[in-house]
């Protein structure tokens, strides 16, 4: 028992050099402010300011330095909760989950624009001239795409008129009168394109890029040049044209035996409508 006192005293003395420890880690730059004036008069405590709590007036009169604002530090360690970062913390044997895969709302279908509606609208006239005549409508719209933009008041600096920019010379081989005003007309431009390129078709074997050639250059030129297409570069880009645009139509359509044009299942975005 007589032990015991010196005990304690180990164990109040060891306790506060532990906490003496922590205080010099965690706020190594926290220093004592110290004033070496002597202690206050009692006149002047009547004449101590009168801002600031009764208890710290005294010391504000006797040492002015106590009373100036301190500089404020921070410790690095409370620096994180202003820097808004993700913190990470890995515990050995356990695996996050996943994070869910975020829900996409399904692509609204794209409004036609004017070009677009212009197309639909034509789609019946195209599909009873490919009829008609037995040419792939695909083929129609794809021409009827490069040549005018589906526009049946297009007329070209060379003369070509309407829809599908048949020249009027040519809409004459095949009866149509007053081709200048008649080639206006949207059933009367197809039926003279769609008959124009069933000759071609005769005449070229089934040549698609002759009969394209021929089309756009003539019959003529395309003969000249071997039965291949003319090296115009306005020739050769028209052929590349429609065979792109063609293909592309062939891809997200298909044909019925009414001829129709029947889309094939998610061949076209939404977005992508009316772009043609």
């Amino acid at each position: 028992m007589a032990g015991r006192p010196s005990i304690n005293r180990c164990f109040l003395d060891c306790r506060q050099v532990m906490a003496a420890a922590v205080l010099l880690t965690t706020a190594p730059s926290v220093l004592a402010q110290v004033c070496n004036a002597p202690p206050p008069a009692a006149a002047a405590a009547a004449a101590a300011p009168t801002e600031g709590t009764p208890k710290f007036r005294l010391i504000a009169a006797t040492c002015p330095g106590l009373a100036a604002p301190s500089p404020v530090r921070h410790a690095e360690q409370l620096a994180l909760f202003d820097r808004q970062a993700a913190v990470a913390i890995t515990i050995p044997g356990i695996t996050a989950p996943a994070a869910a895969a975020p829900v996409l709302a399904p692509e609204a279908a794209a409004p036609l624009d004017r070009s677009g509606e212009r197309v639909l609208s034509l789609a019946p006239a195209l599909a009873a001239a490919a009829r008609e005549h037995g040419i792939d409508p695909l083929l129609l719209h794809a021409i009827a795409h490069v040549e005018s933009r589906h526009n049946p008041q297009a007329v070209s600096p060379a003369g070509a008129r309407g829809l599908m920019q048949v020249m009027p010379a040519t809409a004459q081989r095949f009866g149509v009168g007053a081709p200048e005003r008649t080639l206006h007309d949207v059933e009367t431009n197809l039926s003279a394109s769609a008959a124009y390129l069933r000759l071609l078709r005769t005449r070229f074997g089934g040549d698609l890029r002759l009969m394209l050639a021929a089309y756009n250059a003539g019959e003529g030129a395309v003969e000249k040049h071997g039965r291949s297409v003319p090296p115009y570069p306005e020739t050769q880009a028209y052929v590349r044209d429609v065979l792109a645009i063609h293909e592309r139509l062939r891809e997200a359509f298909t044909v019925s035996a009414a001829g129709a044009l029947v889309a094939r299942d998610n061949a076209i975005a939404p977005s992508a409508r009316g772009s043609l």
